[in-house]
């Protein structure tokens, strides 16, 4: 006969597996879909700076990394079909600088029902305080999921005599690809959509 606690454990493991099944069998919908981001740009952006002449620099974490060119070249594209002129090395009356992250989406990968929730470590390994675990590792022939990430681009432009913030946007969209590739441009863009005028918190469709 099984103790208290065996029997606990089994039906702890087994209820996080049925709460993953819905968000397993949405996930798969949702990669065979057009990509979607949100955009929050809580201001529309003053007219000069249609035309304008604008520095550009990467937040340190992205002047370093290896994907650094790539995110370089889809926010300068997105900024010159946006109106503006993207300088780079070269003084301008504005500064832009923009920040890429992506970050694992625990809910998103093991749906928001899991309790205790599970806690990202720093080495990036996944801790189950429920004591199920980290990552990799399988009960009654549980798996964990694959991992959700957030990726995001934000952007500021400020006025480079008095570093005034005058415009800031940020766009964010979830999958399951952890790479910046295929999504760099697209987000750029959704940063920049309907610039100078729109703003507000939106959704963007990128068909692929």
């Amino acid at each position: 006969m099984r103790s208290p606690n065996s029997l606990t454990r089994l039906w702890h493991s087994a209820r996080i597996g049925l709460l993953l099944v819905p968000a397993l069998l949405l996930g798969g919908c949702a990669s065979l879909t057009d990509l979607r981001a949100t955009v929050v740009t809580p201001n529309p952006a003053p007219q000069a700076l249609v035309g304008a002449k604008v520095q550009v620099q990467a937040a340190p974490g992205n002047a370093d990394s290896a994907d650094a060119y790539t995110l370089q070249t889809a926010v300068l594209d997105a900024m010159t079909q946006a109106g503006m002129v993207p300088l780079l090395g070269t003084p301008a009356p504005y500064t832009a600088r923009y920040a890429y992250t992506v970050r694992l989406d625990l809910e998103a990968t093991y749906g928001p029902s899991v309790w205790p929730p599970p806690v990202l470590l720093p080495n990036g390994a996944v801790y189950f305080p429920g004591g199920w675990g980290g990552w990799g590792g399988g009960m009654f022939g549980w798996m964990p999921p694959p991992n959700y990430y957030e990726r995001s681009l934000s952007l500021e432009i400020r006025d480079t005599a008095t570093g005034a913030l005058i415009w800031q946007s940020h766009a964010s969209t979830g999958g399951y690809e952890r790479g910046l590739a295929s999504v760099a441009l697209p987000l750029a863009q959704a940063v920049l959509r309907g610039f100078p005028s729109e703003y507000g918190e939106h959704k963007v469709l990128f068909p692929r």
